[in-house]
């Protein structure tokens, strides 16, 4: 269970980051915040399985945080279509 951030993309409509870290993106690829854009606070949240999220369970979300340094919701899959080669 930790507290997460959630910052909602002004360039994609209905896509969010979080982050466990208030304003850290330091663990977001460069080539991810420029497609997703300044990054604007939506809320904190704990991930404490009591909240419903569209996209995966509290656990699954703070995996991929533990995992990756952040989560990232969209609403298309090719919404963040970010080639890194």
């Amino acid at each position: 269970m930790i507290w997460c951030y959630i910052y909602r993309s002004p360039k994609k409509e209905n896509s969010y980051l979080y982050i466990d870290t208030e304003n850290d993106f330091s663990k977001v690829p460069d080539v991810l915040m420029n497609v997703f854009g300044e990054p604007i606070l939506v809320m904190k949240v704990l991930l404490d399985g009591k909240r419903q999220f569209v996209v995966g369970s509290s656990q699954d979300i703070e995996d991929k945080i533990k995992q990756d340094g952040f989560f990232v919701q969209m609403l298309k899959d090719d919404d963040f279509y970010v080639n890194s080669h």
